[in-house]
């Protein structure tokens, strides 16, 4: 048996579970367009994150899983582009045709996913904290909720009667972005030990976009951050998903690498050399210059906006 006791009928304290692997997939953020100059023409920023994420799915169409989780923020907004819909629902009937899959909403899909995917053959779209059964596993699956004590409630119901895995879009004690480590406390939506049901020691969670392994009490709370860099924060952090094997006695888990695009900030005129052709720059401070700007575009770049003290070029020729 694995985290949770199992309910009886599915199998017995000395009978492990069948092999199952998993992919696990999380904050691919469909739909985040930004506009950079220098981009082609028609181009937008959810383009890389649309590609992200059907590279992130090439093992479900390898064979090489048996069911992919998706652990929130399928779009970046809550009102999604009627083309980032029609996007997620290409890509999502897709796979629903290869392998069984299931998803469930974070903070940014917070009017859940059902009401824009409707009903997709082969994915179990989940909207609310629940106990789910799918390729002979149980999860407990508890979307975003405001407030820790929500999210304890929330885990306790999907849990009761036993599970293997549970899936969550939150903050954990002890999670870090860049200058900041998630407390409890702090913020009112962090979860910690207490707010864990007893026994649980796996966790496949969403909402952190980098990718890190954070214990919480008893337990492991896995990471694979978001398919794409969602911010200019983010541009040294591996973008990816974690393949999970439950054929053992003890689950494993490996990182892998995804697409992402290169991006750069520029603090300094001369700071330009690693920027190369279809690169994201954000010019900053002293290289906020429209000499600046057009030597970045000149290597290919595609810059982000900038704004006063210096006069911008055109942006629109």
């Amino acid at each position: 048996m694995f985290y949770l006791p199992r309910l009886s009928e599915d199998t017995s304290p000395a009978s492990p579970l069948d092999p199952v692997r998993i992919l696990h997939v999380t904050d691919t953020h469909l739909g985040a367009d930004r506009w950079f100059r220098g981009a082609p023409a028609g181009w937008r920023r959810g383009d890389d994150h649309l590609a992200a994420l059907e590279t992130a799915l090439a093992p479900a169409y390898g064979g090489e899983v048996d069911l992919v989780v998706h652990t929130g923020d399928l779009f970046d907004r809550s009102r999604p582009s009627a083309r980032a819909v029609k996007e997620a629902v290409r890509v999502l009937s897709d796979l629903g045709r290869v392998v069984p899959s299931v998803i469930m909403p974070g903070n940014h899909d917070r009017r859940g996913l059902r009401v824009h995917l409707g009903t997709i053959p082969g994915v179990e779209i989940v909207d609310e904290a629940a106990n789910v059964r799918i390729a002979g596993l149980r999860l407990a699956m508890v979307p975003y909720l405001a407030t820790a004590g929500a999210w304890a409630a929330a885990a306790a119901a999907a849990c009761r009667g036993g599970v293997d895995l549970v899936l969550a879009h939150q903050a954990f004690d002890g999670v870090r972005v860049p200058g900041f480590t998630f407390r409890v406390g702090a913020a009112p939506d962090t979860v910690g030990a207490a707010h864990l049901p007893p026994d649980v020691r796996f966790v496949l969670c969403g909402h952190i976009h980098p990718r890190q392994v954070v214990p919480v009490g008893d337990a492991v709370v896995v990471h694979p951050g978001s398919t794409e860099r969602t911010a200019f924060s983010e541009r040294t952090e591996a973008k990816g998903t974690a393949l999970w094997d439950l054929g053992g006695a003890v689950p494993t888990w490996r990182f892998v690498d995804g697409s992402a695009r290169p991006m750069h900030v520029v603090s300094h005129p001369d700071t330009l050399a690693d920027v190369g052709p279809g690169h994201l720059v954000l010019l900053k401070g002293a290289a906020e210059t429209v000499e600046v700007e057009r030597a970045a575009l000149a290597r290919g770049a595609w810059v982000s906006p900038w704004a006063a003290p210096t006069a911008q070029m055109a942006l629109f020729p």
